[in-house]
């Protein structure tokens, strides 16, 4: 028989689990907080580029990619390399980039009419998603060594969360409203028991994502050489380097004809981005990838297939190897990402990421109640930790949102327009920082959640002011991406009110 738990055991745990909560906690809440807006990152960027017409069919991807083809030989033949992105059911226009000696380019396709739909520049949802694994103004290596750190504290308050509660099932049936420390515990429970599978596993896999930067000696070891990394690298992430242009001009086959060719060889399996590297070359090479949300192993997949092809004779190259090792990190990559999810899986993700920010501001609010109980405490601690509580749970929030409205306010034409919607998230985030500093606690926390309940409840209105696809418009023309912004800003500002009401009774 297992002996249980000593009580010196559990408080070492209790012990390991406040300071790792605690030391970078502020850091998790941004990055569980972004990486939930992640989740819909492609619909974040449909939001915030309104000129994008609504394309409710599906146009056969050969088609768009024949649009997509006539467009680069005519504006971007000169170029060393091109990526179409072929319509999907999340977003439904070609996506072009090209580079080449005179600087890079990118433009939309309608694929209906092959038109271009000019957009105003912005980074969108991919600013959240690469947010919340490299942050922002930092050299990227460092802030991906400082997010692991982060990871790897968090597993290890998860598990060691688990040891220290000898009656956790048990209390997250148990809700004590207005019990002050004993109701911060009860929710830090209840969070923290309802999405604890996941928040186990989107841990664990967001540290495997990045785990050749952490851990690269195993890989050196396997694959001494640079060219059998390479080789790695490209079979995982679909990444080749092209091969010097030979100077000499030569016919491509057509595009389309490549494509059916590789889905023909997946038995169905759709082609979602197509790059061709040195077109109109002796040299000229031909990437299919096949869609990354059409799910493979186990009904999830990571990193899609991909076939080379020469673009002069239409020869296929090298196809991705499937291998144990390969499928197993995709696995993981793909549960981590959830590109397979379809809508309610893809809601189910976001609910529990909501549930993941809960946890980790319950416990960072539970942390300030238990000390402020205790004689004797620290009072440049306490008063330090609860002015970062505030300026990061309920004034982070406030600049995302303040990110949306400069989508909506700044001229088109600005110059670098998209980098001025992100210097003025971090400068709105630094006016809440100011203000957490400079007003009493709660007064603090009742004007900036009831100002992140304001910017909310006003930015549909703002939409529909400054563009043509305001609520009921859009609820006329089945715009659902549109009508749901609206409805789920309404839902979260009565969420922030419903706080700033609580901190004012309290």
């Amino acid at each position: 028989m297992i002996a249980p738990l000593g009580a010196g055991v559990r408080q070492r745990m209790a012990q390991l689990h406040r300071w790792t909560g605690l030391l970078l906690g502020w850091l998790l809440f941004v990055i569980f907080l972004t990486g939930t807006l992640s989740f819909f990152r492609q619909e974040i960027t449909l939001w915030m580029q309104p000129e994008r017409p609504l394309v409710s069919e599906m146009v056969p991807s050969a088609l768009a990619l024949e649009q997509a083809s006539g467009y680069l030989q005519r504006h971007a033949s000169e170029a060393s390399h091109w990526t179409v992105t072929l319509p999907n059911t999340r977003d439904r226009l070609v996506h072009l980039n090209w580079r080449g000696p005179h600087g890079q380019g990118q433009a939309y396709l309608n694929p209906l009419g092959g038109e271009v739909i000019p957009v105003r520049d912005t980074r969108g949802g991919d600013f959240f998603y690469r947010f919340h694994f490299q942050l922002h103004y930092l050299p990227v290596l460092f802030a991906r060594y400082l997010v692991g750190i982060a990871a790897m504290l968090m597993l290890l308050a998860l598990i060691s969360g688990v040891i220290t509660h000898k009656k956790i099932f048990k209390d997250f049936f148990t809700f004590r409203s207005g019990k002050g420390q004993r109701s911060w515990l009860d929710a830090h429970n209840g969070f923290s028991v309802l999405a604890l599978p996941f928040h186990l596993m989107i841990t664990y896999t967001g540290l495997v994502t990045l785990m050749m930067l952490y851990i690269p000696w195993g890989l050196n070891q396997a694959f001494p050489e640079p060219e059998q990394r390479q080789r790695l690298i490209s079979d995982v992430f679909a990444f080749l380097p092209a091969k010097p242009p030979s100077g000499e001009r030569t016919p491509m086959v057509a595009l389309p004809a490549l494509l059916a060719q590789a889905e023909a060889h997946w038995e169905g399996a759709k082609v979602g981005r197509v790059q061709v590297s040195n077109p109109g070359d002796r040299h000229a090479r031909v990437v299919m990838e096949a869609r990354s949300d059409q799910p493979d192993l186990l009904g999830i997949r990571g990193h899609p297939p991909f076939l080379v092809f020469d673009a002069g004779s239409g020869e296929p190259l090298r196809e991705k190897v499937s291998a144990p090792a390969y499928d197993t990190y995709g696995l993981l990559l793909g549960l981590h990402l959830g590109r397979f999810a379809d809508w309610p899986t893809r809601w189910l993700y976001a609910l529990l990421g909501v549930a993941g920010c809960g946890m980790l501001a319950s416990g960072l609010i539970l942390w300030s109640v238990k000390r402020r109980q205790k004689p004797g405490h620290s009072v440049v601690g306490l008063w330090l930790v609860d002015r970062l509580n505030l300026a990061t749970l309920a004034g982070f929030p406030v600049a995302v949102v303040a990110f949306f409205w400069l989508n909506r306010l700044l001229p088109a034409a600005w110059p670098e327009r998209s980098q001025w919607e992100i210097h003025g998230l971090f400068l709105a985030w630094l006016a809440m920082l100011i203000h957490a500093l400079i007003r009493p606690l709660h007064a603090g926390w009742r004007e900036q959640l009831g100002l992140a309940g304001a910017l909310l409840l006003g930015l549909p209105v703002l939409n529909m002011v400054t563009t043509e696809r305001g609520f009921a418009t859009s609820l006329v023309a089945g715009d659902w991406l549109f009508v749901g912004f609206d409805l789920a800003l309404i839902i979260l500002a009565a969420l922030m009110f419903r706080f700033a009401r609580q901190k004012r009774a309290s």
